[in-house]
């Protein structure tokens, strides 16, 4: 019974274009899967200032709206006008730009790197950091980082500052890979 529903060729087509979906749909879910992971991972990241950041995801983006320029050229359906070339272009390099953002910092995160120690100044506040919508950390630490010279907020709470922290202390050791 189920062998011949397969055998007339409907219910192949029918698979066939079901796995197709099912491909298309599983290669989606994780682009935007990892379009999500790595902003947090961007978040959470700091680069140094020296790094051309925007020159790289600009000039990507672009060689991706070149390519969909080419194609929509190429396969350009007739009675379409230089708008649809346009569009193409726009659409390789939104979808370009997107892939490509948080590339440096996605790339610090899972790349092992060198171990950099430096002594910074620091504030302590309280109350810390938000943290959702409706909280915040018991205490926020503010690290001034030496190489880009940012403040950097943490969070932790008062028993670990007092545990950690010594009387008389303006700097702290600071330790991140690079």
């Amino acid at each position: 019974m189920y062998g011949s529903y397969f055998i007339s060729g409907h219910g192949k087509e029918k698979f066939k274009r079901y796995l197709f979906l099912s491909v298309i749909l599983t290669i989606s879910v994780a682009w935007l899967w990892y379009l999500m992971w790595s902003n947090g991972v961007g978040r959470h990241v700091i680069l140094m200032s020296n790094i051309p950041e925007w020159t790289a995801y600009i000039t990507v983006a672009s060689i991706f709206g070149l390519i969909f320029l080419g194609r929509a050229v190429y396969f350009r359906p007739v009675g379409e006008s230089s708008i649809y070339v346009l569009k193409a272009f726009c659409g390789g390099f939104y979808i370009g730009f997107v892939s490509i953002l948080n590339c440096y910092s996605v790339y610090v995160y899972v790349a092992p790197g060198k171990t950099i120690q430096y002594e910074s100044e620091y504030e302590v506040t309280f109350p810390g950091p938000s943290i959702g919508k409706y909280s915040h950390c018991k205490a926020g630490l503010w690290i001034k980082d030496a190489y880009t010279k940012r403040w950097i907020q943490l969070c932790t709470n008062r028993k670990n500052l007092h545990n950690e922290r010594k009387q008389g202390m303006s700097k702290m050791l600071v330790t991140g890979s690079q």
